[in-house]
């Protein structure tokens, strides 16, 4: 009987796991097709390029080369998006010419180069400056749109400001003013919310944040005090309209650009401890080295912000009152609803007509 019973559990496990590959098959080959760029003029490409003596991984999607460029920097630090960008960015591949790069140290980049992690903001701007230079060499174009999120809006802002002539337009997605006061001004915010009035979580989260603002330097910040910072604060602080880590997975496994490598990065990054512990040089920095006040509040290029309402990764507030302050040739805050820190996966279609409405302001400026 116990014999009979194993072998029943089994077939079933079997059968669920043909199931389950049967179903990333059929969507890969779907989603294959359905992203596919058949125009002559089209550009659907993914190469390692030498950058700065590092190979990295670099991909470029539009059906028309002759469209204004936009850079993609992702966020992290160490999460590219590229292997999923055909998710949220087909809307756009019409009227732009767009390219994603994995940041040394990180996905296919990482593995390219023997597992090499050496970083630092000054090498990622520098590798930032010579993509822009090889997308206008490559494409003919005087200057190309910065499009950065999260992470990559530190990289992003410093470069725009260093090479204003290289760029039509700034798009600060999710952008990071001070993101040390920005996660405690997160938590500020969830205390303000009626359910954690008189909980522990109210005691606790109020005692954190006391704590954890008399902190000064990265080697002084305990990543379990902010980990607990961060999950008391989404507890009282949340978007419906989020996608799911499990939603998330899907996107990639049925993206067809997807890989083992890209799967096994995603894997990595998973294990906390390990990820701060390689990312040393750029966490320090993000957390306590970037501030955006401390850069030019003058812009020689249109700028524009996409905030999700329901971002409680980083506090857009902080971002608005930033915006503010700024001068540029033209300049718009745009408040994604229902969305949040990744809005473009959010709500790829709000996302996208955001865009579009930044591309038809262009025309006007330039």
């Amino acid at each position: 009987m116990k014999l009979n019973k194993i072998g029943l559990v089994a077939s079933i496990l079997f059968a669920i796991f043909v199931l389950i590959v049967f179903f990333v098959v059929f969507f890969r080959f779907k989603n294959r097709s359905r992203i596919k760029i058949d125009g002559k003029n089209g550009v659907q490409e993914s190469f390692f390029l030498d950058i700065n003596g590092m190979k990295q991984y670099v991909q470029i999607r539009g059906e028309n080369a002759e469209n204004p460029v936009m850079i993609f920097v992702h966020g992290g630090p160490a999460c590219p998006m590229g292997y999923v960008s055909a998710y949220y960015q087909k809307e756009l591949e019409s009227a732009l010419s767009i390219i994603n790069y994995d940041q040394r140290g990180c996905g296919r980049t990482y593995y390219a180069n023997g597992c090499n992690s050496e970083c630092n903001i000054d090498l990622l701007v520098s590798d930032l400056d010579a993509t822009v230079e090889y997308a206008k060499e490559r494409f003919g174009k005087d200057k190309v749109i910065i499009a950065a999120h999260s992470w990559g809006t530190v990289i992003g802002s410093i470069y725009v400001q260093k090479s204003p002539q290289n760029v039509s337009c700034y798009v600060g997605i999710s952008q990071i003013t001070n993101l040390y006061k920005n996660k405690l001004n997160v938590a500020r915010t969830a205390l303000e919310k009626d359910e954690i009035k008189g909980t522990k979580d109210e005691k606790e989260l109020f005692a954190l944040i006391e704590q954890m603002g008399k902190v000064k330097n990265y080697d002084d910040m305990s990543i379990f005090d902010l980990s607990r910072l961060v999950a008391i604060s989404k507890k009282y602080l949340f978007c419906k309209g989020e996608m799911s880590g499990f939603s998330q997975m899907i996107a990639g496994i049925t993206s067809p650009n997807m890989n083992f490598t890209d799967m096994k990065w995603f894997l990595r990054q998973m294990n906390v401890k390990n990820f701060f512990a390689q990312n040393k040089k750029l966490m320090e920095y993000a957390f306590f080295g970037f501030d955006i006040d401390s850069l030019s509040k003058n812009y020689d290029m249109p700028v524009y912000f996409l905030a999700g309402k329901g971002d409680y990764s980083v506090c857009q507030k902080d971002v608005q009152t930033y915006y503010e302050k700024i001068i540029a040739p033209d300049k718009a805050f745009y408040w994604l609803e229902n969305s949040g820190h990744s809005m473009f996966m959010d709500s790829p279609k709000q996302y996208c007509e955001v865009i579009k409405e930044i591309l038809g302001k262009l025309k006007y400026t330039e």
